[in-house]
């Protein structure tokens, strides 16, 4: 094995992105199973796309804050949405979590097929890119993730499902932008 190879300038951001994704994902991810609702993250993280590519679609800069307001907005929707059928159809809730991801997912394919850069978009959207993480969006991210633990440790109960819905959101939306394309730091 050649150590020389090794380059500390992208290992180390990385780890460090690791470690925060560690740092949300496990209290978080334990309120998620306790809960029983596997699916929900990923369908206010579909929501919360729509809401970028509809930011994009409108000419909204793709790093700029606009994208991550529209992306907190329809997060912020899907979570008052997903709180809502839980009250109303709570026996078939993950069902109908299920479909509201389907739907999410279809809406995003939509507004894509109008785009000619749209297949680039959608790959950035999906991948994640955490061996291009950046020490300065990483600083971003830290605050934000250091914000979602406090508010969640020190008031967890007390948020109920909509703002644990939205934490789970602003920490995923967060780590999936956190490379050299765009950034969840208020430009």
């Amino acid at each position: 094995m050649n150590l020389e190879a090794i380059d500390l300038s992208i290992l180390l951001p990385a780890f460090a992105a690791g470690l925060l994704v560690t740092a949300t994902h496990v209290p978080l991810g334990t309120q998620v199973l306790a809960r029983g609702i596997v699916f929900i993250d990923l369908a206010i993280a579909q929501i919360a796309g729509c809401g970028v590519l509809l930011a994009d679609q409108l000419g909204f800069e793709a790093q700029g804050a606009a994208v991550q307001v529209a992306a907190l907005a329809a997060a912020l929707g899907g979570a008052l949405l997903l709180t809502w059928t839980e009250r109303v159809f709570a026996d078939v809730h993950e069902a109908v979590i299920g479909v509201v991801f389907v739907l999410a997912a279809t809406g995003g394919v939509l507004l894509l097929a109008s785009n000619v850069h749209g297949g680039e978009h959608l790959r950035d959207l999906l991948v994640g890119q955490i061996l291009w993480s950046q020490w300065s969006r990483l600083a971003w991210v830290g605050a934000v993730y250091a914000g979602i633990l406090a508010l969640w440790l020190g008031f967890g109960p007390r948020l109920g499902r909509t703002g644990f819905y939205c934490c789970s959101r602003w920490r995923s939306r967060c780590r999936s932008s956190w490379s050299v394309s765009t950034s969840c730091s208020p430009r």
